[in-house]
């Protein structure tokens, strides 16, 4: 097994400047709350999905030894947790819809950067596809997401 030491470096700042994310915008309480959520949604969703990618010949990842999980980086699945606390930490609260789907485009966008940076890094390689499947698969992912989230927070409130 090779140890890649430059794309290492990469997935090091990736991970801990979402760390640094979490811990200078969400409060330790809310941390706490949002961990187990953000790991399920976040990361074991991710590991599920890139996965499927990878076997139907989407995606694949490239110089990610000693730290992978099969065929994915350990990095950009542990990423996913904090990155779902951000996403529903900030979650819009007004009701009206339209904010809420910009919110969740202006999320998907900014995943489909990452991938883009990712491939610019040599580190993801978009087999059939591009940055769009990321696009694609964010925007249904945020918005089950949202709705499961949403639903938890219902079932929670104190009845009056």
């Amino acid at each position: 097994m090779r140890l890649d030491l430059p794309y290492l470096y990469y997935y090091f700042i990736f991970a801990f400047g979402l760390l640094f994310l979490i811990l200078a915008f969400i409060p330790k309480l809310e941390i706490k709350k949002l961990f187990w959520f953000g790991l399920l949604w976040g990361s074991g969703l991710d590991f599920l999905v890139e996965n499927i990618y990878h076997f139907v010949h989407l995606t694949m990842y490239q110089h990610m030894a000693p730290f992978n999980i099969g065929v994915l980086p350990l990095w950009t699945i542990l990423a996913w947790t904090p990155a779902v606390m951000l996403f529903i930490y900030f979650l819009p609260q007004q009701r009206e819809r339209y904010i809420y789907w910009i919110y969740v485009i202006m999320w998907s966008t900014f995943i489909s950067f990452v991938a883009m940076i990712l491939r610019q890094l040599d580190i993801l390689v978009f087999i059939n596809g591009g940055p769009w499947i990321w696009f694609i698969g964010s925007i249904i992912f945020l918005s089950l997401m949202t709705k499961h989230y949403r639903s938890l927070e219902a079932n929670n409130r104190p009845s009056s």
